[in-house]
């Protein structure tokens, strides 16, 4: 946090001089929220969701059997897993699932799938998706002696897409893994020359088809997966499986139904949709990213307050590209880094107040929220920061008078929130800087700045203090270094980076025509690049960071750490890639995107087309 010297150092370091205020012709708001919060949410009181819940408890029974059935093959063993994954229900095996996954490592199951190309990358995607060892040389035995893939059946179709999709858990320095997508991709285009692996031209939930199941979002692929085995003759799987997947999903959506209702209610009290009429109208892309990022029933605080601080972070994030004159925009950011009333009673811009409002009561009424649920908790602060009493807010200074210390829960989230958003218009106010002066940052430095400015670190970290796993949490977000900058886990800076990136490739567009100068194509275009070869660097950036990730992932397994917490970030990761891979799907949503909103929190499956009823 800022101290009292330094309070003002933003509003000194650049010319008093004005942004001009740039037009935006954004899409008004799809949704009505009136229409919202009249919707009647009984869905958990009546008859039917009794039905289905009791439905859901047998059919979880009857797959749990299936599942652990030891004279099971291990192939089919492996099938039922990845079935239970891709049609979003998985999460209520967890223990099951890696415990036999656990078995087949320790007992060296590649060995019996020897030449079973599609069930070994099947079983190396499956290890390294739940953070268990899974070396590389399991895919040996399907090269030759020269080192270039081979297969024994030159038209499997189903070998080849296992290990394309495979290939993307790659870690760092794994060339064999990029030559194995190779590899696959040049068999599935001899075999299937209509078949698409690049991310072409496609529609609704199709787009979603294009991305490496590895990013997809979970509950997107559920809904995907759901529509496909309904127009298919499946016989390859058990119908319980898809009876219950079909129930799980509207049971959920009944759940995210409810909260939808609850966050609109909130959103339309703060008001910002009138008091800052300029900015962009997204809550329900921002619930819709919410419960893609934490669908889980159990997650609902997460969910919640993801899709609020989203939406703060869209109205603020126009504040800074497109509205507030520099002077605002710099005494907005010292406003921020005091983080007290105060701040309500200086020359700040009306609009400006109401946001600053906004953020502040959401953070604290997150905190309370935590306090009230979880009770009080001794643990080390989530970033070990010196912070002197005239600094802090003073109602914590008034914990402090009363014997509380920064090893409080209430109060470590309390500072820490006021941290996250400071840090966050420093970022956004450095962009402004550049728009100001015409400055064209390096890739370097733009990539430093910008990963922070993707909002992603903001969004985990608040995201983080709901999850329920808080002292495996704590200790992963554990701060041993005594710096004056926020200091983040690895992961939440690479899912961030994959949030930058992407965001880049699908706005800059629109975003040069508003003239706003700064992003990863345009800097690689200042070092001499054309659009399309930038474009395709920033496509290798990805992929590259992703490796990064997954590498990350394994870290934290390997170490007993936040699980959760990794499945949050990488969660993230995928929901960008979604919402970024045909265009803006939050600026400017296509009809698209939409339909994928529309289908995933709106539109219940038919039961009676899986005979769930």
């Amino acid at each position: 946090m800022a101290s009292s010297a330094h309070a003002t150092m933003y509003a000194d370091r650049f010319p008093p001089a004005e942004l001009h205020q740039r037009p935006a012709d954004y899409q008004l708001k799809t949704w009505d929220y009136d229409s919202i919060c009249a919707m009647r949410q009984q869905a958990q009181q009546d008859d039917k969701h009794s039905k289905q819940s009791s439905l859901q408890s047998s059919l979880k029974q009857r797959v749990r059997r299936l599942l652990l059935e030891e004279e099971e093959e291990l192939a089919t063993r492996l099938k039922i897993i990845d079935q239970l994954q891709s049609l979003g229900v998985a999460y209520h095996f967890e223990e099951e699932i890696r415990s036999i996954l656990m078995s087949m490592h320790v007992h060296h199951a590649q060995l019996q799938l020897k030449h079973d190309l599609s069930s070994t990358a099947l079983l190396f995607r499956m290890l390294r998706g739940h953070g268990i060892s899974a070396s590389i040389d399991m895919l040996s035995a399907f090269r030759d002696e020269n080192g270039d893939f081979k297969a024994a059946n030159p038209k499997d179709i189903d070998a080849f897409v296992a290990l394309h999709e495979a290939s993307y858990l790659a870690f760092p320095g794994e060339p064999m893994l990029d030559e194995a997508r190779s590899f696959a991709v040049k068999k599935l285009e001899e075999l299937m020359p209509s078949m698409s692996i690049s991310m072409g031209p496609a529609s609704q939930t199709e787009r979603q088809g294009d991305l490496p199941l590895h990013w997809k979002v979970p509950r997107l692929q559920a809904t995907w997966s759901l529509k496909q085995h309904r127009y298919n003759d499946e016989r390859s799987i058990d119908h319980s499986i898809l009876q219950l997947a079909a129930v799980d999903f509207n049971l959920v959506q009944a759940v995210h139904g409810a909260e939808l209702v609850e966050v609109t209610k909130w959103w339309k009290e703060t008001g910002l949709g009138e008091k800052l009429p300029f900015a962009r109208d997204r809550l329900v892309e921002c619930f819709f990213c919410a419960t893609c990022i934490a669908p889980e029933p159990c997650l609902a605080g997460c969910r919640e307050l993801l899709a609020k601080v989203g939406s703060l972070i869209v109205h603020l994030d126009d504040v800074y590209d497109l509205y507030g004159t520099f002077d605002e925009l710099a005494a907005f950011t010292d406003a921020v880094g005091s983080w007290d009333d105060d701040a309500l009673s200086t020359a700040l811009p009306e609009y400006m107040k109401a946001m600053y409002s906004a953020i502040r009561s959401t953070s604290t009424e997150a905190a309370d929220r935590v306090m009230k649920e979880q009770g009080r908790y001794d643990v080390l602060p989530l970033y070990k920061k010196a912070v002197r009493q005239e600094e802090i807010d003073p109602l914590i200074f008034f914990f402090f008078r009363l014997g509380y210390t920064f090893e409080d829960r209430w109060i470590n989230m309390h500072v820490d929130a006021c941290m996250q958003w400071h840090e966050l218009c420093k970022a956004f106010l450095i962009e402004a800087k550049w728009q100001h002066e015409g400055q064209m940052p390096c890739l370097e430095e733009y990539l430093e700045n910008g990963w922070v400015t993707s909002t992603g670190p903001l969004l985990l970290l608040h995201a983080f203090t709901m999850l329920q796993q808080q002292e495996q949490i704590d200790s992963w977000l554990r701060n041993h270094d005594d710096g004056d900058d926020m200091v983040y886990p690895k992961l939440v800076e690479l899912c961030s980076m994959i949030f930058r990136l992407c965001n880049d490739c699908a706005t800059h567009e629109a975003e040069s025509g508003r003239g706003e100068a700064a992003s990863v194509i345009t800097c690689r275009m200042g070092g001499g690049a054309s659009k399309e070869e930038a474009r395709a660097a920033v496509a290798d950036a990805i992929a590259e960071t992703w490796k990064k990730v997954n590498r990350e992932v394994a870290l934290s397994s390997s170490t007993g750490t936040g699980s959760t917490a990794s499945l949050v970030c990488v969660n993230l990761a995928r929901t960008i890639q979604c919402i970024y891979q045909d265009g803006d799907g939050i600026t400017s949503p296509k009809d698209s995107r939409k339909q994928l909103v529309k289908d995933m929190l709106f539109t219940p499956v038919d039961l009676d087309i899986f005979g769930a009823h």
